[in-house]
């Protein structure tokens, strides 16, 4: 890849050739006066015409998400300074299943969007396969960065809050046909997920951070001993009364239950330790993270800046199997709430 650019390959998941084909499309809102990108996926119209094995064609196609990880950013974050560092453009994504400005389906199937809002130095990409395995199963689902995105993509002011960013992606997919909501986030974004005002009839799911939600919404809160930044005991403190907990991920069913939450306290999917903060993201945007960061973990450690887990995730690279384990019964519990309206 090109100087400044990182150019991360997406696999296709063990044992599948071919994924669902999907599309994609990179939008923007304003919001507090600032343009706001926001990432879209949604069910085709009609099947692809495509039957081309990703190993044939992929690699001829352009990657769909394009993004920067805004190293100054960080510096600015945790020091007040901004340094005049380069921001790396990431160029990811399965470029064969994942069909940039395809045609969506029709309104009246498009009904269930879902908003993901990813956490403290994230990005609209932290959970892309997730939202894209989501659009696989019916709904059309954004993520847009917000202030504190380490694509550093807008400036900042008092109007760009999240909720404020979240409503304008709502009206984005009601432009789209959807009349029925559910959220779900990752760390600050599991705030996000707990405490947005409005109804998320299709639930809300808060991924390795909470806040306690008192609403009538449908609830799954999940969350690991392993995470080093959000505390698992604080995380049983945002769980409801009267809440099923699982601590094994195949404990985790919905059938007519609205609520439940899976707190892990050891390893899945055959790792050696429980899943750390960022052992929830994606593979890929894992990925991109420990070929741009990992130079500068030394300075971090040498400034006591808090790294939010990255280093732990640099020797374990854990992120598949956690995604392989936990994110079924993610999917599950969206799908169990749409099948109940």
């Amino acid at each position: 890849s090109d100087e400044g650019t990182v150019t991360v390959p997406a696999e296709p998941p063990q044992g599948l050739s071919i994924l669902k084909p999907i599309g994609y499309r990179s939008t923007t809102v304003t919001v507090g006066g600032q343009t706001v990108p926001v990432a879209v996926w949604y069910p085709l119209d009609e099947p692809s015409p495509s039957s081309t094995p990703p190993s044939t064609t992929s690699s001829t196609k352009p990657k769909p998400y394009n993004y920067k990880i805004g190293i100054g950013n960080l510096f600015k974050v945790f020091l007040g300074v901004a340094l005049p560092i380069p921001n790396p453009q990431v160029n990811s994504g399965d470029a064969t299943s994942i069909l940039v400005n395809g045609t969506p389906a029709s309104a009246s199937s498009s009904l269930n969007g879902i908003v993901f809002a990813h956490g403290m130095l994230g990005s609209r990409f932290d959970m892309a396969d997730l939202c894209a395995n989501l659009a696989r199963e019916g709904f059309v689902v954004s993520s847009a960065d917000f202030a504190e995105s380490i694509s550093a993509s807008f400036t900042p002011n008092d109007q760009t809050s999240r909720s404020a960013i979240i409503e304008a992606e709502k009206n984005v997919l009601r432009g789209l046909g959807v009349t029925e909501f559910g959220i779900f986030g990752h760390s600050a974004g599991g705030g996000s997920a707990t405490m947005t005002e409005g109804t998320f009839g299709l639930g809300r799911c808060a991924i390795a951070g909470a806040r306690l939600y008192e609403g009538r919404d449908p609830l799954y809160i999940v969350a690991s001993q392993g995470d080093g930044v959000i505390p698992l005991e604080r995380v049983k403190q945002a769980v409801p009364q009267g809440v099923t907990i699982a601590s094994d991920p195949s404990d985790v069913t919905w059938s007519s239950k609205k609520r439940g939450a899976l707190l892990l306290e050891g390893p899945v999917g055959g790792e050696e330790y429980a899943p750390n903060l960022i052992s929830f993201l994606d593979e890929e945007a894992n990925a991109a993270l420990v070929k741009v960061l990992s130079p500068l973990l030394p300075l971090a450690r040498f400034l006591k800046l808090p790294v939010l887990d990255f280093d732990v995730y640099v020797d374990r690279k854990d992120s598949a199997a956690t995604a392989k384990a936990i994110r079924p019964s993610i999917v599950e519990f969206f799908l169990a709430q749409k099948r109940q309206k």
